[in-house]
């Protein structure tokens, strides 16, 4: 079927794909349809209460229909069979050799057992026992050398390996013909996980064993780095190994999961937790260590979803806002590494999803206790996302934003209700409830702002604090001190970065989709490409930028409070790229502010259909297009096998590279 599908489509797994998702959808009709009801007396959406006074906002009520949930589940449904699909390999060696402590330049003997030609070597190190070694980390293979012989007496070099990368294979090519490998470290501090090597001419390994070990009898034998040789990949792709910035967080989550003392880490440690907290159930590998988020990938949907049907209510316009989620390039590819992302923009989202909530509700027609406890919510989860990633303290600036503009209208209410009492003209029902708002609102207003102290300030940072808790980031363990220290350093880290990097970009490159980031590339024995760069859809970015713009445009016009959320969301969390952060960036970076890009863009659609519904039928076409690109770019966004020629056609611009 896949080479069908590479036929057909350019795209190894697209036509499974396909065959699997008319398959959940008619799934998803026959459920639905078996417990249809006789008769649908759901409202698209429920009305708002009034209030006496048409000054006082009511309480705004969401209420979700059937449509609602239909679309809900068929699009977590797809996304997630997208998002998952080849998502890594669960076979993946770990056990891991090093050096005995008092023995920096150990060294140990294989045998090849049976033909003696090989032109390939794949080396792959992960990380050792940290604990081990008390002065330093058990890390890398550089260094390291690799020598031949066919008596035991004269030695050749075959090399000298390189730096590397945790976690990603490291080939050398060549042609040599020896019975016995000696392998010599270079430090103390040295890992190798397995060795193999290729048969000459064929796609099958050479079986090895131990021929001389000083140290068969310690924790670490030479025997620990072939006895995984069935778990090699011989050309490997992303499936079975590490890129991009996996060569660090799934370490330290690997660290984390069994107790060791940490490597340097530079990003708070709740979304490492999590990539541990698989590790830990699944072991080891490529698919556990994305695991985590590509399940948050998929619970952002129903997130922003609930975010849409606040702002919008209209079910079109919340699928809109579905799709331009659920087929973004950006999320798809974001979801499917094991980077901090995912879960910092689900925390982020989530944030957002209590303050708005608590925008929308009315102290005069709610009991107040609720309302404290939508902005308890939404300081815990702001909490959470800080912990994450620094990045979400941009968008607590933003939640802060929205809570002060809900302070003055809620201000501006009070004082047109004391207005409206002096002048002694309405009924009885509005004079009495112009009273309560009067009576209402000085307490409210105290309890409410004194309450944002420990809300958004105090128990954030108990929980930033606490997230350090069971990490052995200290040899001396956590502290307050400690965590403090480890937060100067990420910060003095951060500030004074100087690298560089061929893919980098800059914030208005973003807005366009300029540049992409390119993780990975690599091409099969059978000539199949894979190739995996991080952008956005073309459409989200060219739509969005005058979508941003009308909004902006708007808000200022009419002040209206939606457009101001978006706003706000929009520019906390693209404004410190632009005049904060001077260091060296990359497109993934805008994955916070897409976001709000999709709301823009939504928000827009609102005034066209406002102003004509003829527009109905662009969106459409808008939404076919946008989903049309999302499937056409997958060879290059989510690693699936294609051709060369064909990921040459994807790139469309010269600062597009893809392999």
């Amino acid at each position: 079927m896949k080479n069908l599908s590479l036929l057909l489509f350019q795209d190894t797994e697209l036509l499974p794909l396909l065959l699997c998702a008319a398959l959940i959808l008619l799934v998803i009709k026959f459920y639905y349809d078996r417990h249809r009801k006789p008769e649908n007396t759901e409202k698209e959406e429920e009305n708002d209460r009034a209030l006496p006074l048409p000054f006082v906002r009511a309480s705004h009520r969401v209420r979700y229909t059937r449509k609602d949930r239909v679309i809900l589940v068929t699009a977590c449904a797809l996304y997630a069979l997208f998002s998952f699909w080849e998502l890594g390999s669960a076979k993946f060696p770990h056990t891991t050799w090093q050096p005995q402590a008092d023995q920096p330049n150990q060294s140990f003997i294989l045998k090849l057992s049976e033909d003696t030609s090989f032109d390939q070597i794949n080396v792959i190190y992960g990380e050792g026992d940290n604990n081990a070694n008390l002065s330093s980390l058990q890390l890398g293979v550089e260094g390291m050398t690799i020598e031949g012989s066919n008596d035991l007496n004269s030695w050749a070099m075959i090399t000298t390996l390189e730096k590397g990368s945790i976690y990603e294979y490291l080939t050398i090519e060549g042609s040599w013909n020896y019975r016995y490998i000696r392998i010599t470290a270079a430090s103390k501090n040295q890992t190798l996980t397995e060795i193999a090597f290729k048969k000459a001419g064929e796609d099958s390994l050479l079986p090895v064993t131990v021929q001389e070990d000083d140290n068969f009898s310690s924790k670490y034998p030479a025997s620990l780095v072939i006895d995984e040789q069935d778990l090699v990949s011989i050309h490997p792709t992303y499936m079975q190994q590490a890129y991009f910035d996996e060569i660090y967080h799934p370490r330290n989550a690997w660290e984390i999961a069994n107790g060791e003392y940490m490597y340097a880490t530079v990003h708070p440690l709740f979304g490492t937790n999590l990539i541990a907290l698989s590790i830990k159930l699944f072991g080891m590998n490529p698919l556990a260590w994305r695991l985590p988020g590509a399940i948050f990938g998929v619970l952002i949907i129903p997130m922003f979803y609930a975010i849409l049907k606040m702002l919008f209510g209209d079910t079109r316009l919340c699928t809109l806002g579905t799709i331009l989620c659920a087929a973004d390039f950006m999320h798809l590819t974001t979801s499917r590494i094991a980077t901090l992302e995912p879960f910092s923009v689900f925390f982020i989202l989530l944030m957002f999803y209590w303050m708005i909530r608590w925008c929308q509700t009315s102290w005069y027609d709610t009991k107040f206790s609720g309302s404290l406890k939508l902005l308890l919510w939404g300081g815990i989860f702001m909490g959470v996302a800080i912990a994450t990633k620094w990045t979400a303290c941009y968008s607590a600036v933003g939640l802060a934003i929205i809570l002060f503009a809900s302070f003055f209208r809620r201000y501006r209410e009070y004082k047109k209700a004391k207005q409206f009492l002096n002048e002694g003209q309405g009924t009885d029902e509005q004079n009495q409830f112009a009273k309560k708002v009067v009576s209402t609102f000085p307490k409210a207003m105290r309890t409410t702002f004194l309450c944002c102290f420990p809300f958004y300030i105090f128990i954030p940072v108990i929980i930033y604090w606490l997230v350090y808790l069971p990490d052995h980031v200290w040899r001396d363990g956590w502290s307050i001190a400690n965590v403090w220290k480890q937060n100067m350093y990420m910060y003095n880290y951060h500030t004074n970065l100087k690298a560089t990097h061929p893919y980098q970009s800059t914030w208005y490159m973003w807005l366009v989709d300029a540049r992409p980031i390119w993780y990975f590339s690599g091409v099969k024995a059978e000539g199949i490409s894979h190739s995996i760069s991080c952008f956005s859809n073309p459409l989200l970015t060219w739509a969005g930028l005058p979508a941003i713009i009308y909004t902006a445009a708007d808000f200022i016009r009419h002040r209206d409070r939606h457009a101001g959320i978006i706003l706000a969301g929009y520019l906390t969390a693209l404004g410190p790229w632009v005049l904060l952060v001077k260091r060296c960036v990359f497109a993934y970076h805008f994955y916070p502010t897409s976001f709000f890009t999709m709301l823009a863009i939504v928000y827009a659609a609102q005034a066209l259909l406002k102003k004509d519904e003829k527009y109905l039928k662009w969106i459409y076409v808008f939404e076919g297009v946008y989903v049309f690109l999302f499937l056409m770019f997958l060879p290059a966004t989510a690693g699936f096998g294609t051709t060369q020629t064909y990921v040459k056609l994807l790139e469309w611009f010269p600062t597009w590279y893809f392999g």
